[in-house]
């Protein structure tokens, strides 16, 4: 259970890390996406600041999940 939990959160944080990168590319590279947003910069450092924050959260649980299964592989081997 634990470990399908962390698989869920890896991969709301994989979701979070494209939508911010897509909305990112949409304004540095389409001129009609910035039209409805007066503070141009404002929101591209928004933008940086959730994609920098799941690539942590996709970096602590890729860890949390890679220890965890040298954990289990170490446990399997004092068992034999």
């Amino acid at each position: 259970m634990r470990e399908q939990l962390l698989k869920t959160a890896l991969l709301q944080f994989q979701a979070a890390h494209a939508k911010a990168q897509s909305n990112l590319e949409i304004y540095l590279n389409n001129a009609t996406g910035i039209g409805e947003h007066p503070d141009v910069v404002a929101e591209i450092v928004q933008l940086v600041n959730a994609i920098t924050e799941a690539e942590e959260g996709k970096k602590y649980i890729r860890e949390k999940l890679s220890n965890e299964y040298d954990n289990r592989k170490r446990i399997q081997r004092t068992d034999k």
